[in-house]
């Protein structure tokens, strides 16, 4: 994990408090040079206490000051160029679209570098298991939430998804220990995503989630906890990284799933194929 904190800090540097930012933004601006720097140097340099850099250092290393000095040291040669926007005034639509396929292509690797493997393989080995899946996303997280759907549903596991606010809830106070929730956001704030997740805790039901944010009050309801990286080159680029990155994580899930599925689930597979083709408009 040590390797992948540069980019951790980047994909959260937008959810952090204002002594968190200050920090981050002095080891994002030369990681280097930051390992030189004495605790005194730092709450200096950043304006911040001796005291937050130790909480700083103890919520992203789970360790002191030197420990977070190290994994940065680490991290060096990791870490790919972060520049302020991945778009030109003068760009054409193409460079502009070469440039976010390059950006998206960070971003992925980012996603990659901060999820660990033992988290992917419990969510999809509770997807295998569960009588049910119930995933929530709103707004922007639908659309992951969406594609997740139907996925699943045509791997023949029973899954439903919900994007209404009320809805959430009402589900959520449904489920039993024996469901599984897959809740979706970026942030990892939406209140009523939130809301319908502590209602789904209280009946003993297992919880991922899929958000941009390790930290959030989400990823600290929920069991597992998958990471969706951007390459933070824009504020307005980030969310499509995001975004595609959450698609992607949730791709790679369905994929072992599909691996995993007895004969039973394989040609439950091929029938929905068969059903969806026999829709096709024919040439």
């Amino acid at each position: 994990m040590e390797k992948a904190l540069l980019s951790e800090l980047k994909s959260g540097l937008e959810f952090m408090s204002g002594v968190e930012r200050k920090i981050t933004e002095i080891i994002l601006a030369d990681p280097k040079k930051f390992t030189t720097y004495s605790m005194q140097e730092l709450s200096s340099l950043a304006e911040v206490s001796q005291g937050s850099i130790i909480n700083f250092s103890n919520k992203y290393c789970g360790g002191g000051f030197p420990v977070l000095k190290m994994q940065v040291a680490l991290s060096l040669g990791k870490d790919d160029n972060w520049s302020f926007s991945g778009v030109n005034a003068g760009d054409g639509v193409k460079e502009i679209l070469k440039n976010r396929v390059e950006s998206l292509k960070l971003a992925l690797k980012n996603t990659i570098a901060v999820n660990n493997e033992q988290v992917l393989l419990n969510v999809a080995e509770k997807i295998l298991k569960a009588k049910r899946v119930e995933i929530y996303g709103i707004y922007r997280s639908a659309v992951v939430a969406t594609d997740l759907y139907y996925q699943l549903l045509q791997l023949g596991v029973h899954a439903n998804f919900v994007s209404d606010v009320l809805t959430c809830a009402v589900s959520a106070s449904l489920l039993t220990d024996e469901c599984l929730v897959i809740a979706i956001s970026s942030s990892g704030r939406t209140k009523d995503v939130i809301d319908a997740v502590k209602l789904a805790k209280k009946n003993n039901v297992p919880v991922a989630c899929i958000t941009a944010n390790r930290n959030s009050p989400l990823a600290k309801l929920a069991d597992d906890v998958l990471i969706a990286s951007s390459n933070m080159d824009s504020i307005t680029g980030s969310w499509t990284e995001v975004r595609l990155a959450q698609i992607v994580l949730t791709d790679a899930i369905c994929a072992y799933v599909r691996n995993k599925i007895d004969n039973t689930g394989e040609k439950y597979y091929l029938g929905m194929e068969e059903i969806l083709t026999s829709h096709n408009v024919q040439d």
